[in-house]
């Protein structure tokens, strides 16, 4: 393996590890009922904020690369 695809992986599980414990804080947060609350977040914006492509989070959340798009577009009004 070269140098620049063991920078590519490295960087590829730094997004994932992000990604999880991005997920698990705010799953935290909601539960806590001596935190203020969150504001509502779609998992489509969490995952796209921590680095995942689009593409990614469709894989993971098994759904359509348009069905995430329309997701993060919602997120944005």
């Amino acid at each position: 393996m070269d140098k620049s695809s063991e920078v590519k992986l490295l960087e590829s599980i730094d997004t994932k590890l992000g990604a999880l414990v991005a997920i698990h804080t705010h799953r935290l947060l909601i539960d806590d009922p001596d935190l203020a609350k969150p504001r509502p977040r779609s998992i489509d914006k969490l995952l796209h904020d921590v680095g995942l492509s689009q593409s990614e989070i469709a894989q993971v959340l098994g759904k359509s690369p348009q069905a995430v798009s329309q997701a993060l577009g919602r997120e944005k009004k």
